[in-house]
């Protein structure tokens, strides 16, 4: 199910269904351990006396997500008829506290007072697994904690209209407001809990515990554990009740001890104003003029910015991905670091000025560089290796199990980092912590005889061998790390890389050019020492060839290849987009034919509305890819969150959503054509 919003701040990243359902929750980095198990539901619930219960996920809730503008705090709208009530939900988690706040600002629908109690369950799975957990009632603060090793998460709230707690069957409305009462507390605070067993022998978990208004007060168990919190409060007619979750996260019990007393001395209005103003600030620091594009297409803009930063961990790492839902496919996620991705979202954070970003990509990158210079498949957050399809021995013989397009990306992102920011110390840094060995192993990986790169595997992690892509990305790495060294002084280093480079862009030219059907070719393979078995499938990644500069867009050839690309991958449905190759199965919900080759992706579609600006000579020019950001925006969800690929059919989102690298290309798309809109007017 795609996400309907994400928030966090580099060190939690939390995602919400429809229902407005906590399905993932990863802290301490964003993108591993996470603390949901991999998307498995915390559910929200509302009983209202004399009415009934309702988990928000019951057909009765009428549930519009949002986000506040220009903010990661959620603004959504839940009515339910049923009960009688409606609730605007604001949720964020604030931009330095580790701390995730629910704010429920509740009213009622049928001019009734009544008493609603909400509920909260946290089926948490620490350190990502279920599994010597303790969960337990903490009564000097009031909460809940749930801990195991040197992970803490504290659970709290309160409401600003709390009730003692009464019988089940209470009338509507004669419920005892303590704030309207004799009776003054400090602070409410949660009104009851229940602590017990689930995931296990049966156990469905304490949540079931809430469907009748009462919970069992249960203050302990361990191992596989869960828990739900209610907060009681009174609601009346043209009054607003607010009911404010809160979950704490530290490494120990003092930290989260002393977050939520932060809580309760600033007051979650107060961070909530800090959170949405610095969200604001951030994303507005950027392009101030749009020229011609729609407040729509702006807003998407915006919103793709924000949805980046929160994929982006605070110590570098860029995640590609944090639906988690991806795991019912092959049992593994898109929550991990993919050098290339983050090279392609970098350009985009770097072209939109959020250079914070990037540098400590670029940091990241160095740590998890090997000895020999190259980067490996894919990495977690903290820099360990990532999971990976890619043998080291295959046919009898050992193999180099990497992309070659993640390193000499990572060289051509900084390159163009400096060209924007011009920070020598920087790049000198980069030099020698980096570019240097990465330079040095693009040089060496190449065949003697063509200057070929060696095989490797394609940018869609499907085949090996020697592809357009992949050389185009060699060949532009090998120019960055060049110029890199000249600009620094290492004249030595720039001649190799030079050299390496210009043989290289002939090595494309003379093997991978097709003469007979006037195209780049996905790739060649050789099958002995004198033969070579051409691939001839259509594959959009071919545009690196112009987009990293490696031959200008005036090109026959390259102009050839691209209007061969769009006249085979375009999807011929009311949907449309362009497939990534011909034959794509990846996710396929359709027959594949002629009229649906795959199905349409958000990148490549965009790719094409950038070769459209690459070419116009005039304003008009530019309306084939003006209409190409209108169908990104509205095949984007109702948040604004843009997903891998779509439905050919339907235009359903397929496959994780959001997906990072989708937003960054729409980013990139947006600023080339504000830029080349702006030059044709002059």
């Amino acid at each position: 199910m795609p996400r309907s919003l994400v928030i966090g701040n580099g060190q939690i990243l939390a995602t919400f269904d429809d229902a407005l359902q906590m399905r993932d929750l990863y802290f301490p980095y964003v993108g591993m351990e996470d603390q949901t198990g991999y998307g498995n539901v915390h559910r929200t619930g509302v009983w209202v006396s004399g009415k009934g219960f309702a988990w928000l996920s019951d057909p009765s809730w009428q549930i519009t997500a949002k986000y506040r503008p220009d903010s990661l705090v959620g603004e959504s709208t839940l009515r339910n008829d049923k009960l009688g009530i409606e609730i605007i939900a604001e949720d964020f988690v604030h931009p330095f506290y580790n701390v995730l706040i629910r704010n429920f600002r509740i009213r009622t629908t049928d001019g009734n007072p009544k008493e609603v109690r909400v509920f909260f369950n946290h089926n948490l799975f620490i350190y990502g697994d279920k599994q010597k957990d303790t969960a337990f009632y903490e009564p000097y603060t009031n909460s809940i904690v749930h801990y195991r090793q040197t992970r803490y998460f504290l659970i709290g709230g309160d409401t600003s209209d709390p009730v003692k707690a009464g019988p089940t069957g209470q009338a509507a409305g004669e419920y005892q407001s303590i704030l309207h009462s004799k009776e003054k507390l400090k602070s409410c605070g949660i009104s009851a809990f229940s602590i017990g067993k689930a995931n296990y022998q049966g156990y469905e978990g304490t949540w079931k515990d809430a469907e009748d208004g009462e919970l069992s007060n249960t203050t302990i168990d361990q191992g596989s554990v869960d828990s739900t919190v209610g907060i009681h409060c009174g609601v009346r007619p043209a009054h607003e009740t607010k009911v404010t979750l809160w979950v704490c996260m530290g490494r120990s019990l003092d930290e989260v001890v002393d977050l939520q007393q932060m809580v309760l001395s600033e007051g979650q209005e107060r961070l909530q104003s800090n959170c949405h103003n610095y969200w604001k600030s951030w994303v507005c620091q950027t392009c101030k003029e749009f020229g011609s594009l729609s407040n729509e297409l702006i807003d998407l803009f915006r919103r793709s910015l924000l949805t980046i930063r929160l994929h982006a961990d605070n110590r570098g790492g860029i995640m590609a991905a944090a639906d988690a839902d991806i795991m019912a496919f092959n049992r593994d996620t898109y929550t991990y670091v993919w050098p290339r991705d983050g090279a392609f979202i970098s350009l985009a954070m770097d072209h939109a000025h959020y250079h914070e970003v990037t540098r400590r990509f670029f940091e990241f990158c160095c740590k998890v560089q090997t000895p020999d210079g190259y980067l490996l498949h894919k990495y977690n957050p903290d820099g360990s290796i990532g999971s990976s399809w890619h043998p080291w021995f295959r046919d009898g013989e050992a193999q180099m199990p990497i992309q070659e397009d993640e390193t000499a990306l990572v060289i051509y992102a900084l390159w163009k980092h400096f060209e924007r920011t011009q920070d020598f110390e920087f790049l000198q840094e980069m030099y020698e912590r980096f570019v240097k060995k990465a330079g040095q192993f693009l040089v060496e990986f190449r065949e003697e005889r063509t200057g070929l790169p060696l095989p490797s595997y394609d940018p869609w992690e499907e085949h090996r061998g020697v592809f357009t892509y992949t050389v185009a990305t060699v060949a532009a790495g090998l120019h960055a790390a060049a110029q890199i060294s000249q600009i620094l002084g290492h004249h030595t280093h720039s001649e190799r890389f030079h050299t390496a480079a210009d043989e290289t862009r002939q090595a494309l030219l003379f093997h991978l050019f097709d003469e007979e059907h006037n195209r780049f070719v996905k790739f060649i393979r050789r099958k002995d020492e004198k033969t070579v078995e051409k691939n001839l499938t259509v594959d959009a990644s071919v545009v690196a060839i112009w987009t990293l500069g490696v031959l200008p867009v005036t090109d026959p050839r390259v102009i050839s290849t691209m209007r061969q690309m769009k006249e085979q991958l375009t999807v011929q449905t009311q949907v449309g987009g362009i497939a990534r190759f011909t034959n794509d199965v990846y996710h396929a919900k359709t027959q594949l034919n002629k009229e649906i080759t795959g199905n349409p992706w958000i990148i490549t579609t965009l790719w094409d509305a950038q070769w459209t600006i690459a070419q116009a000579n005039k304003t008009s020019d530019l309306e084939p890819a003006r209409k190409i950001l209108e169908w990104v925006a509205k095949y984007a969800s109702k948040t604004g969150l843009l997903a891998e690929q779509l439905h050919p059919l339907t235009g359903a989102p397929l496959s994780v959503a959001p997906l990072t690298w989708s937003h960054a290309t729409y980013v990139e798309t947006v600023l080339q054509f504000i830029e080349k809109e702006k030059v044709l007017l002059k």
